[in-house]
């Protein structure tokens, strides 16, 4: 055993060493730009720490939704195991070796855990070690290894119906924020008993696990060795490993099959227009709210920068509307050519709808709140947009010669919808 912990350790500096010869450029250039954001967390952001007298609590507020929306992704959106082993040790080493091994990396992420929420802690309450601080950071250290605990739990036992017992965490961790002692109790017992479970009841899925640290290897070596080509195949391989497997189809898709179809096809093919419009939409926000841009000539008064917004949530909504078109001339056009969809014209557009409808509705529903619009606002919005959606997919399909000559009709209706969620 100490001869083949000796080779483990030989073979990490060897990776190490590897690593650092293939990838030294990219490694000094993460150096630099992590040093330089050190330098400024260190300039700019301590002496706001160091001002906080007392616990801020819609920051607290902030970080703990953002803590509970992470723990929700990692435990039943996206599991993977919380702790890695390398393959070599799971086919050389015994059982009960690999779960104490399985304890220390365990401990491992416990401290990790702490120091995150140290940090966490003195940015709520600021760098004072009193009652408020110890209770902050005791309640994100207990989120933070509850969530490693639990998903490590659902990756072998593919419960998801634990679903409960972390929204009962969750909720009674937030009510403890301002009923401390009635509350954490119950988080630590039912931290306890994860801990208890994970380390002492639950079986590892070996098949499983061995197959997730091989292609972790697989990759880790293509990173090694700079392999771009294998890390791209690698890629491609890693999102259909990670497909949700449904083996019973849903009611809902039986009656609607479209409507999937029309994610899929947008997913796959339609989001390149979306994100592009996502991101200058981001760009002109930036120029619209920052004053450091306004130092350039043509942008100093205020209504060029306006206009600058209003036109990137123009364009998000065109690209948008552009993407779902032709997406559904794809459909109609392979109906067309021969492929057998037992569904009507009509219908197929209905069906088609609901997904450009919603992506409409969420990305004018996000970028108001960006902008601060009123509810009123956001409402007669979002109605303008899904009437002028709806217009052109039905024009589209029945009369779409109309719809080339017409199309600016459209286009004020969107500019219209654009205008009252920003004004």
């Amino acid at each position: 055993m100490q001869e083949y912990r000796k080779l483990l350790c030989v073979n990490k500096i060897r990776e190490t060493k590897r690593l650092i010869e293939n990838m030294l450029i990219p490694i000094l250039a993460l150096v630099v730009a992590a040093a330089v954001v050190g330098y400024q967390i260190v300039i700019n952001f301590f002496p706001i720490i160091r001002k906080i007298n007392a616990c801020n609590l819609r920051i607290c507020y902030l970080v703990f939704g953002f803590l509970i929306l992470y723990s929700f992704g990692v435990c039943f959106i996206n599991v993977k195991p919380a702790i890695i082993i390398k393959p070599a040790s799971l086919f050389f080493i015994q059982e009960k070796r690999i779960r104490q091994m399985i304890s220390i990396k365990y401990i491992g992420l416990t401290l990790k855990d702490i120091i995150f929420s140290i940090i966490l802690s003195a940015c709520i309450n600021g760098i004072h070690l009193n009652r408020n601080f110890l209770f902050i950071l005791l309640i994100i250290f207990l989120l933070l290894n509850t969530t490693n605990l639990m998903r490590w739990k659902i990756y072998h036992a593919n419960q998801r119906r634990d679903i409960g017992i972390w929204m009962l965490f969750s909720i009674i961790l937030v009510i403890s924020l301002k009923y401390f002692f009635m509350c954490i109790i119950i988080d630590i017992g039912i931290w306890m008993y994860m801990l208890v479970y994970d380390f002492g009841v639950l079986e590892i899925n070996a098949l499983k696990y061995e197959d997730e640290m091989q292609f972790l290897e697989k990759v880790r070596i293509a990173q090694n060795f700079n392999n771009t080509v294998l890390l791209d195949q690698y890629a491609k391989e890693k999102m259909v490993r990670y497909l949700q497997r449904k083996n019973k189809v849903s009611n809902f898709l039986y009656y609607f099959p479209l409507i999937w179809k029309a994610q899929i096809s947008i997913y796959r093919l339609g989001r390149n227009w979306i994100i592009m419009g996502m991101i200058l939409f981001t760009i002109c926000l930036g120029i619209y709210k920052m004053p450091f841009y306004w130092t350039l000539p043509f942008l100093q008064q205020e209504e060029i920068r306006y206009m600058l917004l209003l036109g990137s949530i123009f364009a998000v909504f065109r690209l948008t509307l552009r993407s779902m078109v032709q997406q559904l001339d794809s459909i109609l056009e392979k109906a067309t050519d021969g492929l057998f969809i037992p569904i009507s014209e009509n219908r197929i557009v209905k069906q088609f709808m609901v997904i450009p409808i919603t992506i409409v509705c969420g990305e004018g529903i996000i970028m108001a709140f960006v902008v601060n619009s009123s509810i009123a606002q956001i409402l007669l919005g979002c109605a303008i947009l899904i009437c002028a959606t709806v217009l052109n997919l039905w024009l589209e399909v029945k009369y779409k010669n109309f719809l080339v000559k017409k199309d600016f009709i459209l286009s004020i209706a969107v500019f219209l919808g654009a205008l009252i969620l920003t004004k």
